[in-house]
């Protein structure tokens, strides 16, 4: 692991039980975004099997993203629970600039739309219909071609699934799905092994 990530290990090893149990589970889930080119991961943070609050929570992934190189939003929160994604400015920017503009267009977006931008309008858009937008797919590192398959907006068939249906071709699909869950395997490893000395 880069030395980033040893520090933030060691510092863990020091945290209150809780505290550690959070930032341990953290890494792990946004492990993709930090080791194999995950544009983001979205997270459900909930009120309940934690010592810690919600907003505990957002403030130790405030801190996590700014150390970790990553940028977060509070997609929609209420007493219940939080949706929090956390993602790769420069990744959430590639993809949405490989998006074509008519399907842009077509879903509401201008073309030029920044990562934070397009994610307080997905924010924004679930909050009032109370429902997931699918475009946020675009944000979590899932093949644009999926993300459109599964909308309707390309002439792709359903050829399988991997944590997310695949459209079209599935072997670049299946290789991004191996890719984030080797990293999640290494950074649960790495996360919960004992420190040496």
């Amino acid at each position: 692991m880069c030395p980033k990530f040893e520090e933030w290990k060691l510092r863990v090893s020091q945290l209150p039980e809780a505290v550690a149990d959070f930032e341990k589970w953290l890494f792990s889930n946004v492990a993709a975004v930090l080791l194999a080119g995950k544009a983001g991961e979205l997270l459900m943070l909930s009120a309940e099997g934690s010592e810690l609050s919600i907003d505990q929570r957002i403030c130790h992934i405030a801190a996590l993203s700014q150390s970790w190189g990553l940028s977060y939003l509070v997609l929609c929160c209420s007493e219940i629970c939080a949706r929090v994604i956390m993602y790769d400015l420069i990744e959430v920017q590639k993809t949405l600039s490989s998006v074509p503009r008519q399907v842009l267009d077509k879903l509401g977006y201008s073309y030029d739309i920044s990562p934070t931008e397009f994610l307080e309008e997905v924010g924004r858009r679930w909050q009032e219909e109370r429902e997931i937008p699918h475009e946020i797919g675009l944000a979590l590192g899932y093949p644009i071609k999926d993300v459109l398959g599964y909308m309707g907006l390309v002439p792709l068939q359903c050829t399988g699934r991997c944590g997310w249906r695949i459209y079209g071709d599935p072997l670049p699909s299946l290789h991004r799905s191996r890719e984030f869950e080797e990293a999640r395997g290494q950074a649960t490893t790495f996360a919960y092994s004992r420190q040496a000395g």
